[in-house]
């Protein structure tokens, strides 16, 4: 039973909705309001008759000649400024530019691992001469800074990579 009663109460409900509903729908279709009539025409004003254009006194300041101008493009005198030096400015030191390094000729084939010490050891190609190096140790100029997974970090001629195994 109380589901019952539940039911029609919501079918009263949703009738009281559509009956507001289409009373308002009606109300809007039967009202005839009178709306003032305007009087007078409405004079459409020109956009050349708004701004004056012959009056207009503004001036271009570009550098390159107007394409749309027939008058010759006159060129200007640049005038020299003097440049006075402040004492206070200190000229930058100028940076020193690194050599390249050639990469190219470093190779890094992989490592052994030792199970006894647990110490890694890469296979490194340096100019075609094979050298094998744990964390730390040098050969040839090229020191192996630390093993990274598939790669290792190297040190060659003060500039640090990491090298992908080949």
């Amino acid at each position: 039973m109380k589901n019952k009663k539940m039911i029609y109460l919501l079918i009263v409900c949703v009738a009281g909705v559509w009956g507001i509903i289409f009373s308002k729908i009606y109300s809007g279709l039967n009202t005839e309001e009178d709306f003032p009539v305007l009087t007078g025409k409405n004079k459409k004003v020109d956009y050349f008759n708004l701004t004056d254009h012959i009056s207009d006194t503004f001036d271009r300041a570009t550098p390159y000649r107007d394409p749309f101008s027939v008058e010759e493009a006159i060129p200007e005198e640049k005038v020299s400024q003097e440049i006075r030096a402040y004492s206070g400015i200190v000229p930058a030191m100028p940076v020193s530019i690194k050599p390249a390094v050639n990469w190219s000729l470093i190779k890094y084939s992989g490592y052994i691992n030792n199970p006894m010490s647990k110490q890694k050891v890469a296979i490194m190609y340096i100019n075609g001469k094979e050298a094998m190096l744990s964390e730390g140790q040098s050969a040839e100029g090229l020191k192996l800074i630390r093993f990274a997974g598939d790669s290792v970090k190297v040190s060659y001629q003060q500039a640090t990579k990491y090298i992908l195994i080949k």
